[in-house]
C-alpha cells in the first residue's frame, strides 16, 4: 500500500514552492493604513526602514520611488533611517481608483536589496477599460454549439503505478473543438462508492506535463486536471521544453488579429468538453462541480463558469487576462501585458479581438458562487485588473485578500478556499 500524505502537506509544498526566497536584507515600505487602502486624493504616509538579521538598520540610505502601479515612477527620491532604523515619505493620493506602487532599494556590500508596496485608493470602486462587444454572447453560444457537434471519443489508460487503495488514476484523451483536436489530461477517481462532486482544475501559463493522483482527490472529489494546448500531458520534460521554444513560444499573441482566429478559443471551448466528459461520468454528481485554477488557470476557472451552467461552483486565484486592455487605456493590464506599444502592428484589431476573450467581459455572466483570491504586490496579474474583473461580477463572491502578497498564495488561503468549496457542495 502506497503511503498517503495529507492533503495539507501536498498544498503547503506546492505554495511553498511558489514563494519567493527571503533576501539577506528585507526592505519595507510601510503604509499608516494597516488593510493598505486608502480613499482617492488621501495622502498615504509610509515608513521605510531595512531589516538584516532580524533587527532595522540604523543610518541606512533607502531609496524610493512611487507612482502608478506598473508605469514608470512619478517621483523618486533617497531618505536615512535614524538610529530607530525608521523614515518616513508621504505619497499623494490618486484622483481616480486604482493602485500606486511604493518601491524600496538598499545597496549594502555592493548588492542590492529591493522591496515594494502597492496601496489601493477605493479599489472595489476600479471600474474596467473593456467594454462589452454587442455580440459576445451570441459568438461564443455559436462556438458552443459548432463544437457540441463533434464526438468526445474519449480514450482513457488506466495508470496503476500512481494508483494506489484509495483513488484510481486515469490519462484520458478528450475530441473537442473539431475533428483531430483534442484535450488531454489526468483524472483521479476516489474508490469511494457513488457519484462524487468533481473539480476540473485549469492550468497555468506553460506547457508541461501534468501527473496523477491529484491531492485534492484525497478529500473526497473527482479531480480533472487539464492542458489546454492540445498537447499530450505524459510526454518527455523535453518535449515541453522544445515546444516553449518553438511553435508554442508566445502562444497568447498567436491568431490575436481576428477573434475567429485567436489561439484561446480553442482552450475556452476545451475547457466546455472537459465538463461535457466529467458529466458523462457515472462517478461524478453532475450537480456539484467547480472550476478552480490560478494566474491563466483563473482566467480558465472564471471563463468555463461563465460558458457551462453546469458549473455550480468556482475558485479563481490572481486570474489572469483580466482587462487586458489597460495599456492601450493609459494604465496598467493584465497578463500577459499586451498593448504596451501604441504603435504595433494591427493594434486596433487585436484590442478589438481581446474584449471576446477578457475575464471582465465573462465576468458580468456569471451566476454561481465563487472564492477569489489575490494579494496587492502581484506584478504579475496586478490588482487593478483582477478588482476590475471582481467588481463586474453580479454573483455571490468572497475575496480573500493577503496584501503583502505577489504572484503565490499562503496555504492558509487555500485552505479557506478549500473549506469554502465542502460547504457549498455540503461535504462533511
Amino acid at each position: 500500500m502506497k503511503r498517503i500524505l495529507p492533503l495539507f502537506f501536498f498544498l503547503i509544498a506546492a505554495i511553498a514552492a511558489a514563494q519567493p526566497s527571503r533576501q539577506y536584507i528585507t526592505v519595507i515600505a510601510e503604509p499608516d493604513h494597516s488593510d493598505w487602502i486608502y480613499r482617492c486624493g488621501e495622502k498615504a504616509t509610509f515608513t521605510l526602514y531595512a531589516v538584516k538579521e532580524n533587527a532595522r538598520m540604523p543610518l541606512t540610505e533607502i531609496e524610493y520611488g512611487y507612482g502608478p502601479e506598473k508605469r514608470k515612477a512619478e517621483r523618486s527620491g533617497k531618505v536615512t533611517t535614524g538610529k530607530d532604523g525608521f523614515a518616513k515619505i508621504t505619497v499623494p493620493g490618486r484622483k481616480e481608483p486604482g493602485f500606486t506602487t511604493v518601491s524600496v532599494k538598499v545597496t549594502y556590500e555592493g548588492k542590492t536589496y529591493t522591496g515594494q508596496t502597492n496601496i489601493g485608493f477605493d479599489p472595489y470602486s476600479i471600474r474596467p477599460t473593456t467594454t462589452l462587444p454587442d455580440d459576445f454572447s451570441a459568438f461564443w453560444e455559436k462556438e458552443k454549439a459548432k463544437a457540441a457537434e463533434v464526438p468526445m471519443l474519449v480514450k482513457e489508460r488506466y495508470c496503476p503505478e500512481q494508483s494506489d487503495d484509495r483513488v484510481d488514476v486515469y490519462y484520458v484523451r478528450i475530441q473537442s473543438f473539431r475533428k483531430g483536436n483534442y484535450v488531454y489530461g489526468v483524472i483521479t477517481v476516489p474508490k469511494t462508492p457513488g457519484p462524487k462532486p468533481a473539480i476540473l482544475r485549469l492550468p497555468g501559463a506553460a506547457v508541461r506535463a501534468f501527473n496523477g493522483p491529484d491531492p485534492l482527490a484525497y478529500e473526497g472529489f473527482v479531480v480533472l486536471d487539464i492542458g489546454v494546448h492540445g498537447i499530450p500531458v505524459d510526454q518527455d520534460p523535453e518535449i515541453y521544453r522544445q515546444l516553449e521554444n518553438g511553435s508554442m513560444s508566445g502562444y497568447v499573441l498567436k491568431g490575436i488579429e481576428n477573434k475567429e482566429t485567436y489561439y484561446y478559443k480553442r482552450s475556452y471551448i476545451g475547457c466546455v468538453r472537459a465538463v461535457d466528459y466529467l458529466c458523462s461520468r457515472e462517478d461524478v454528481d453532475t450537480a456539484r462541480i467547480a472550476t478552480y485554477g490560478g494566474s491563466q488557470g483563473g482566467m480558465l476557472s472564471i471563463v468555463t463558469a461563465a460558458l457551462d451552467e453546469r458549473i455550480s461552483a468556482l475558485f479563481a486565484y490572481f486570474p489572469a487576462f483580466c482587462d487586458v486592455t489597460g495599456y492601450y487605456c493609459g494604465r496598467s493590464g493584465g497578463w500577459p501585458h499586451l498593448f504596451t506599444n501604441p504603435d504595433e502592428p494591427m493594434i486596433e484589431q487585436k484590442v478589438l479581438t481581446s474584449k471576446y476573450y477578457d475575464v471582465v467581459n465573462f465576468a458580468r455572466f456569471l451566476k454561481i458562487p465563487g472564492f477569489y483570491a489575490w494579494g496587492f504586490n502581484d506584478i504579475v496579474c496586478c490588482p487593478s485588473s483582477t478588482f476590475s474583473a471582481y467588481n463586474v461580477i453580479p454573483a455571490e463572491k468572497t475575496l480573500c485578500l493577503a496584501k503583502d502578497t505577489g504572484h503565490w498564495l499562503y496555504p492558509w488561503q487555500t485552505e479557506k478556499a478549500m473549506d469554502w468549496l465542502k460547504h457549498q457542495f455540503n461535504m462533511k
